[in-house]
């Protein structure tokens, strides 16, 4: 059997031949480091299983549109960045009063019956400081620690993901934590 004359250079991320199990096997391989960016891209557990969701949708859509250029774990890492942020934001309009209704009503989610009050009120207050200076932070700064200290990618990585220059990324990641040591210590002063 005579081989296609334009065969790709570097082969389509399909461990499988269908396209139900060429996700079921993406999913497999990066569903739990899509969720963990969900997290802490601001969005509780419910809403980043959502958002996995929706991400994993677009990826089966959109997965003739990866090149082979860079590594699948970048494009996805792209993809899923830009899915997340569209879902969270669609999400904040929704949930603001539901927050309210929950502040208001004096629950303190997390807290466990084990851990003395004290220093689960400590640990939550200390959680809301860090990720309310986070959210102050513009969302190019923002983004940028997400996935440098979060998720743990590399400035290259980082760089393709957002389509920036690498050097781009150093210096908005060292202003970024200038910016978000600055804000926790405001922060800190005004408690």
């Amino acid at each position: 059997m005579p081989k296609p004359q334009n065969e790709p250079r570097q082969p389509r991320p399909s461990p499988a031949p269908g396209p139900s199990s060429r996700l079921e096997a993406l999913f497999r391989d990066y569903g739990s480091k899509v969720y963990r960016l969900a997290l802490r891209c601001g969005l509780d557990p419910e809403e980043a299983e959502d958002g996995v969701q929706e991400v994993f949708l677009k990826v089966q859509r959109r997965i003739d549109t990866f090149r082979g250029e860079a590594a699948l774990s970048t494009w996805l890492y792209q993809v899923a960045l830009n899915t997340l942020l569209d879902h969270r934001r669609r999400v904040a309009r929704a949930c603001r009063s539901q927050a309210m209704e929950t502040l208001e009503s004096g629950e303190l989610p997390g807290v466990s019956e084990a851990e003395p009050p004290d220093e689960a009120a400590s640990r939550l207050e200390r959680r809301q400081v860090v990720r309310r200076a986070l959210e102050r932070l513009p969302l190019r700064f923002r983004e940028m620690l997400i996935l440098r200290d979060l998720e743990g990618l590399s400035y290259r990585d980082i760089a393709r993901v957002l389509g920036l220059a690498q050097g781009t990324v150093e210096s908005r990641i060292f202003r970024a934590r200038e910016r978000l040591a600055r804000e926790l210590g405001r922060m800190e002063e005004s408690l």
